[in-house]
């Protein structure tokens, strides 16, 4: 594989991770998503699982509950890292797209 061709497969994958974000952009920008996930489910769903294991649960039951607030967190740390990411992309495509302009230009040469 030549040194153009993995810059461009990097240019691929960077443009799909920043696509993957700027859908998730869209995504958490939607009312939907504020009424069922950042409301429903960050907001009461996490305080109903703290309630709930104040409760008088046995040990399965409170297991239960610990992997439904670790899901809570989980997809809140899944959605910054996708937006994390694709800002990054941004960067890496600029720098990948320099790089092709050197390599054609010494091929031209």
């Amino acid at each position: 594989m030549t040194d153009l061709e993995t810059v461009e497969i990097e240019i691929e994958e960077a443009n799909k991770l920043r696509a993957i974000r700027d859908n998730c952009a869209m995504l958490i920008n939607s009312q939907p998503y504020k009424d069922v996930i950042e409301e429903g489910y960050f907001k009461v769903e996490a305080a109903r699982l703290c309630m709930a294991k104040s409760s008088n649960l046995d040990e399965a039951q409170m297991r239960n509950i610990d992997g439904m607030m670790l899901g809570i967190g989980g997809l809140a740390n899944f959605i910054d890292m996708v937006m994390r990411r694709g800002a990054a992309m941004d960067k890496q495509i600029e720098e990948c797209e320099e790089t092709r302009a050197e390599i054609l230009a010494l091929e031209v040469v």
